[in-house]
């Protein structure tokens, strides 16, 4: 939908067109008349996939009214967030610095962020912990200058915020669910839905998100306008972990679907979705909505391919 170059200016996502959404017809996933739907955000643009669109382009935008052209963040080998922001970064005119996790390796997601102009440096896991703190900022600032910095996952403000429009302005869904790595996109989305919302929490850490997400909406001064809560029993066993179970599930819903899922978000998304199904947790004739994250250069892990 969106196709911009390094001349043009940054778009806000508010400006996209709507995001379709597609009834998923498996009859697995239906008991009781519950409906499932999907919003398509992976459609929006082909690499600032899903709701990295919404988490990156107001921080590019406030990065050009700060006057910086270098934008810096974090990420793991196969981050989908370090992914999108060398993409836009290329499309819009900023230089990129990522900041990867543990040793020094070759992914297809860091390839293409090299391609697209990234620099890269490997930091160690504990180096990598005090990524937060003024003093391990100010060295890389010392490096590169004026330099914006995004918390891992678009986890700021200006990240959140922008998480707002992902939503449709209205809708009869009952429930709305998502996969949640750092929280920001749940947080944002209980600003303005006014459906109870549920995390799939896609890393270890029972509570973890849950208070993370609480701290990020008091830090940042938001409050939530409907119910919302995290589910942190889908994991698969850890961050970039999965199943035999897990991946039969993702391919048996893509078959019934047609829509492609990552195995890190979409697959634990769907997991629980069936799970709560299952139980009878939705009342009968609920119309539950799923929010596709988008992350699809992700299925490279897989198999590595490039």
């Amino acid at each position: 939908m969106c196709c911009a170059t390094a001349s043009e200016t940054v778009v806000t996502p508010s400006s996209i067109e709507r995001i379709p959404i597609q009834r998923v017809a498996a009859r697995w996933l239906h008991r009781d008349r519950v409906v499932i739907e999907v919003l398509r955000a992976d459609l929006i643009d082909r690499q600032l996939s899903g709701n990295k669109y919404f988490k990156l382009l107001p921080n590019l935008a406030a990065a050009r009214k700060a006057g910086s052209n270098v934008l810096l963040s974090f990420g793991g080998p196969w981050s989908n967030h370090l992914h999108a922001l060398a993409a836009a970064g290329a499309r819009y005119g900023f230089q990129t610095v990522g900041l990867v996790r543990g040793e020094p390796q070759s992914t297809a997601c860091l390839a293409d962020a090299v391609r697209w102009g990234m620099h890269l440096h490997f930091i160690s896991r504990t180096a990598y912990r005090r990524r937060a703190e003024p003093s391990f900022l100010d060295a890389w600032r010392e490096h590169y200058g004026k330099v914006w910095c995004i918390p891992e996952g678009g986890a700021n403000l200006a990240g959140i915020t922008g998480c707002r429009a992902l939503l449709p302005t209205t809708t009869d869904h009952s429930h709305v669910m998502l996969a949640c790595g750092t929280g920001a996109t749940l947080a944002g989305l209980s600003t303005v839905s006014q459906q109870p919302l549920i995390g799939v929490q896609v890393l270890k850490g029972a509570g973890y998100l849950q208070a993370e997400v609480a701290r990020l909406l008091q830090v940042h001064g938001l409050r939530a306008q409907c119910p919302w809560q995290v589910l942190d029993g889908f994991h698969a066993g850890g961050y970039g972990r999965w199943s035999p179970d897990l991946l039969a599930l993702m391919h048996r819903f893509e078959a019934d679907s047609g829509i492609p899922l990552d195995p890190v978000y979409g697959a634990k998304l769907v997991s629980a979705t069936a799970a709560l199904v299952a139980d009878g947790y939705f009342p009968s004739g609920a119309k539950v909505l799923l929010v596709h994250g988008g992350g699809l250069q992700g299925r490279r892990s897989l198999d590595g391919s490039a």
